[in-house]
């Protein structure tokens, strides 16, 4: 009767130090735009969320949760609270925390100009972007108009039509609304994955606009490091989990590896 109350009491015991080591989970808010294939239209699903996933199955110090923020909203939803960190972005895009740090890349992108391969053979249709109609996505930093974004100086020197996300944009152009459209070579292998029978039929810019990473953006006041996440990235990788979702949505998984010690002499 006595092991019998005391394998009741060891249960009990250890039942309790679960639960409170469940309690003891902290959440972090990570906020992200809607970007197709980053974060597909039903903020449930995309590379992001897939991501996220990963990185919750592999400790139990951390519970992540996706939140979805408006892309005008992104740096308001930092700076107020609303999330503790940001996915898929980069500290040179308009953000002004000066203690803001970031994780290791999440991405390597660059910007392409996409016209009709039916209409135009020749790379040279790049060249005049003043004379066409072009389609590119509202609040993105383009370096061929100087990185403004205020629709109205835009159309000053362009005919521009603004759009939601980089998959509009492709939608746009293939629809014949426009002759020229901008977008990520990240959106172009997404839309080929779904549908590659556009592959014929859009022509892409030898060129690029800009190119740039993605990361984690991580203020001083997150309950998680930078440092921390990219152990995190790092485990998720080696644990093989990584692999799968990039190739998932057509992307090149970047390579997530510890820093070297510096060699003292």
């Amino acid at each position: 009767m006595r092991i019998y109350i005391k394998v009741i009491m060891l249960l009990a015991f250890l039942s309790l130090s679960s639960a409170a080591q469940t309690y003891k989970r902290i959440q972090i808010n990570v906020g992200a735009g809607i970007r197709p294939p980053f974060l597909l239209e039903d903020n449930a699903k995309g590379v992001g969320p897939d991501i996220i996933h990963a990185l919750n199955l592999i400790q139990e110090q951390f519970v992540f949760q996706l939140v979805a923020v408006p892309i005008k909203r992104r740096t308001q939803s930092l700076y107020e609270g609303w999330v503790d960190i940001i996915m898929w972005d980069n500290p040179n895009w308009g953000w002004e925390l000066e203690s803001l740090q970031h994780s290791q890349p999440l991405i390597h992108s660059k910007d392409v100009f996409i016209t009709h391969a039916d209409q135009y053979q020749s790379q040279d249709v790049f060249n005049q972007l003043k004379s066409h109609s072009l389609a590119m996505v509202h609040g993105y930093h383009y370096k061929f108009v100087n990185f403004e974004t205020d629709p109205i100086k835009l159309n000053q020197s362009f005919d521009i039509t603004l759009v939601r996300t980089e998959e509009d944009s492709i939608n746009i152009l293939l629809s014949g609304r426009v002759d020229i459209a901008v977008a990520s070579d990240v959106a172009l292998a997404w839309h080929f994955k779904k549908h590659p029978q556009s592959k014929n039929k859009i022509l892409i810019s030898e060129k690029y606009d800009t190119k740039y990473m993605r990361y984690f953006l991580v203020p001083a006041s997150s309950p998680i490091s930078a440092k921390e996440l990219d152990e995190l990235l790092i485990l998720a990788d080696e644990k093989g989990l990584l692999t799968p979702i990039y190739e998932k949505y057509g992307l090149v998984k970047p390579t997530f590896k510890r820093q070297s010690p510096l060699i003292s002499h």
